[in-house]
């Protein structure tokens, strides 16, 4: 899939952003959060996060949201169910940390990071439903983040 130059750009930008974040809010934050109900929390969106990848490596994973040639649409494990399970692991992972070790600066870089998130599934979406034809029935029968919310 060619993109266009402005696509490209967003494709770089809103992955540059995402790891910007992700590795500014790690190296700030400690690395489990405070309380058992929320390490089951944090512990559980790792999983999750594991296992997307494990699900998605069927397909050819890319970090970008432009699909690379080749790929094919993963509609199994996580993905029945939630379409970027892997965002949805970085947000069920990250939560507790913000919650249970509050800090304004370590605050804005996730709400950063989340809407970074948003953007980069809808771009993505965009993508994907030129890529792959069965895309919009798929997307139909599942959630974009968050079951019965969004």
């Amino acid at each position: 899939m060619k993109l266009t130059k402005q696509q490209n750009l967003r494709n770089l930008w809103l992955t540059i952003i995402q790891y910007a974040c992700l590795f500014l809010f790690l190296i700030l934050s400690p690395l489990t959060a405070s309380g058992i109900w929320w390490q089951g929390i944090e512990f559980s969106g790792f999983i999750l996060g594991v296992w997307s990848i494990f699900v998605m490596s069927k397909s050819k994973l890319n970090i970008t949201p432009q699909p690379k040639h080749g790929a094919i649409l993963v509609e199994s494990g996580p993905y029945k169910v939630i379409r970027h399970p892997m965002y949805s692991a970085i947000i069920i992972t990250f939560t507790p940390l913000i919650i249970t070790h509050f800090d304004y600066f370590r605050l804005a870089i996730i709400i950063v990071l989340y809407l970074n998130l948003i953007f980069k599934l809808l771009f993505e979406e965009s993508l994907l439903k030129e890529f792959f034809k069965p895309y919009k029935v798929y997307m139909k029968s599942t959630w974009r983040l968050i079951p019965f919310i969004f």
